[in-house]
């Protein structure tokens, strides 16, 4: 049976904070081409439309800042309100199987629809507030725990994107192993793997060094976690042994000034350049023009990133956390080290800088891996698996409204 899946997700492209409006568009467009019905609920962006199709993707977006909020979480309260009555137009309207709902902000939307409509609720999890902040130390990111909780509890199923947040899912929710499944994130290998030509790579790399620089790149939100700060700790000593290194930081958060006020401290500013948010058209070319590219996490769920950098043929170096663990292998599909040691960060730069073997074996083992595990159509048919088991669980139980029992009693006679 095709099923016809509602999407709760508060990014959405072009809207994009994190890894999660590229996980949420990757997956739906796969779930389309393999038949599914997609419908996405998100907040709306400059420019774009209340309801247009993308790549057969049914994109519905809602003003998310139709009553005003003094501050974020107020502001989230009110976007789940929003969300929901926009989802409930939908869902009188479309015929709609799954609940899918991504992450703690559209907690609160999805709980409500599932009990509205007795309809059965996929969460995936893609990241944790005590993981985020390494603990819980104020009422605000206990409250945010516990959103997250509930969210797990009150789902038919949950998936989560490393054997690292299944464990913490475990451990901190007292939530079953059975009722969880690890699904990891992907990448669009056809599309990351662009190659520039030397005049284009030329054009791109004067953006950000010399011509003589070799260039160490992130990418990222720019707050605590991301360790930015570990990577320009590690600056001084790479340049001891590699003086012609550019170290380029490109993305934004409310951490970049602390940052900024670091590079000047340590007086590396002229090897360090903070790009800000990269364009469309920048993002690509900097990873081909990037040497390195380097994801310093002190907590990392999964790490789309790194798949990004492999995908586009860069080196990485990874902080030995997370999900990150689980993707790199240690000088076989990366580097990794351990987190917030800006020493051990330098000395894996400085190798890599100066093996040229060791990078170019590195690229083809980490294309390698890209195309058996992280490929969409692979994660595609593991997330299908799951539609189908909880609809057939769900379909069996008698926790559905009198409409969805004559529905499917009338879609299985045609059957």
């Amino acid at each position: 049976m095709t099923l016809s899946i509602l999407m709760l997700s508060w990014e959405f492209p072009p809207f994009k904070v994190g890894g999660l409006a590229a996980h949420v568009f990757d997956l739906s467009k796969v779930l389309v081409k393999k038949g599914y019905e997609v419908h996405v609920v998100t907040c709306s962006f400059p420019g774009t439309k209340e309801y247009e199709m993308v790549d057969g993707v049914h994109v519905h977006r809602f003003d998310a800042y139709a009553i005003p909020a003094p501050e974020f979480l107020q502001w989230d309260l009110n976007m789940n309100l929003l969300m929901e009555i926009k989802s409930i137009e939908i869902i009188n309207k479309f015929s709609i199987d799954i609940l899918h709902a991504h992450d703690w902000l559209v907690a609160s939307a999805a709980i409500g629809l599932k009990h509205l409509f007795r309809k059965p609720l996929l969460a995936t999890i893609h990241s944790l507030e005590r993981g985020r902040r390494s603990g819980l130390f104020n009422d605000g990111q206990m409250m945010l725990d516990q959103i997250e909780n509930l969210l797990i509890q009150e789902s038919w199923h949950t998936i989560v994107c490393s054997q690292y947040m299944q464990s913490i899912c475990h451990f901190s929710f007292i939530f079953p192993n059975d009722k969880m499944t690890i699904i990891p994130n992907g990448v669009r290998f056809n599309d990351f793997s662009i190659e520039l030509s030397s005049k284009e790579k030329q054009i791109h790399h004067k953006k950000y060094a010399q011509e003589n620089e070799q260039i160490v790149g992130y990418i990222g939100r720019l707050v605590p976690e991301k360790g930015v700060n570990v990577l320009l700790g590690a600056v001084t000593n790479v340049l001891k042994a590699k003086p012609n290194t550019k170290f380029v930081i490109a993305g934004e958060g409310w951490h970049r000034n602390e940052l900024e006020g670091i590079s000047k401290e340590l007086q590396i500013e002229d090897k360090v350049l903070f790009t800000g948010y990269l364009s469309e058209e920048d993002f690509l070319p900097y990873f081909n023009v990037t040497d390195i590219l380097v994801v310093p996490s002190t907590y990392e769920p999964f790490g789309i990133v790194a798949l990004e950098g492999m995908a586009t043929r860069t080196p990485i170096i990874v902080s030995d956390v997370g999900g990150l663990s689980e993707i790199v292998d240690h000088k076989w599909t990366g580097f990794k080290v351990p987190p917030d040691n800006s020493d051990a960060m330098a000395e894996a730069i400085i190798e890599l800088l100066e093996n040229n073997d060791l990078r170019k074996r590195i690229i083809k083992n980490a294309e390698e891996k890209l195309t058996h595990v992280y490929d969409w159509t692979i994660i595609a048919d593991q997330t299908i698996k799951i539609y189908e088991r909880i609809f057939d669980e769900w379909n069996a139980h008698s926790w559905k409204t009198k409409a969805d029992v004559k529905k499917y009693k009338q879609r299985a006679k045609k059957k």
